[in-house]
């Protein structure tokens, strides 16, 4: 999961540190509270991508007597806490801007240097955003491909939440960006503030939608969610091409991370067998799973006479 997340992460952050910096002298400027709110929106980006560095860090630690599964689910723990903070520092302060300028909408009288300096601004960050973009996108593809799915099914269903987040995120960012520049023009063209103030309550949507379908999907992760339909039916295929399993009683999956299932399954033999023959036929099951289906790291197996 590293491998495939962290480009889209590094590129996400770098991007997001220079835009927040540059919208913030932008919105200082102008007085814009789509501006500020950008630029909130920018620094929790900026912080977030910190959570998921972290994340991928600690979810590559082996496991241990404390965490004999791994710690796998850090990453998921983290783009949790990310999805919190969208919400907390991003989709807030936006709100907050948004309804003390519609509540009070002051004019602002904005020169062409200033106006200049934030279009560029945004201009700028637009630019940005979208290589960020088109990186993660990167990212979802090769995940997607090598699932065989369509993105947008990768999309619903991947338990690879570091890249999703990126995703969301930098389409957050980008539909931010062009509520902020037309609640600007709009502003400026009619000399209404109130538009300035729409802009940022639409920011705020945004990124609460953002934020809501990000903390969904981690708290399905965190609490022990199965793996996906494939690979369960991958793992009863495989068993059920062992001539001595009759059928699976049971077969239970948890996803340990975005690439780790753990097993749990009762299989009913087709006849009584020895100990060393019990032994023999778990270690060519194991070892046909993890050919067949790779994602499996652990298996726990009880064994039923006919």
């Amino acid at each position: 999961m590293s491998e495939e997340s962290k480009p889209a992460v590094l590129a996400a952050m770098g991007a997001n540190f220079a835009i927040a910096a540059g919208k913030l002298v932008a919105g200082v400027l102008t007085g814009s509270a789509a501006m500020l709110a950008e630029a909130g929106h920018s620094f929790a980006d900026t912080v977030n991508q910190v959570f998921l560095l972290v994340g991928i860090n600690l979810s590559n630690a082996a496991a241990d007597e404390k965490h004999p599964h791994g710690y796998g689910k850090e990453a998921f723990f983290w783009s949790f806490l990310a999805a919190i903070f969208i919400f907390v520092a991003g989709a807030a302060f936006s709100f907050y801007e948004g309804i003390r300028t519609l509540i009070h909408p002051h004019p602002h009288e904005r020169s062409h240097t200033e106006l200049a300096i934030a279009f560029g601004v945004l201009g700028m960050a637009f630019i940005f955003e979208l290589a960020s973009f088109a990186i993660a996108i990167r990212g979802l593809l090769r995940g997607a491909r090598r699932r065989n799915w369509s993105i947008v099914r990768y999309i619903r269903q991947s338990p690879d939440l570091t890249t999703k987040t990126v995703f969301f995120e930098d389409g957050a960012a980008l539909t931010g960006l062009a509520l902020a520049a037309l609640g600007l023009f709009l502003s400026q063209s009619t000399g209404d503030e109130s538009w300035d103030g729409i802009a940022s309550v639409g920011i705020g949507v945004v990124l609460t939608i953002v934020a809501f379908l990000l903390g969904l999907q981690a708290r399905n992760l965190l609490i022990g969610a199965s793996a996906g339909k494939e690979v369960r039916d991958a793992i009863d295929d495989c068993l059920r091409g062992f001539p001595e399993v009759e059928r699976v009683v049971r077969l239970l999956t948890m996803q340990l991370g975005a690439h780790a299932v753990l097993v749990n399954g009762e299989l009913q033999l087709r006849r009584n067998i020895t100990l060393d023959e019990a032994e023999d036929l778990l270690r060519r099951l194991d070892a046909q799973l993890a050919e067949g289906v790779p994602e499996v790291v652990d298996t726990f197996w009880e064994l039923r006479g006919p």
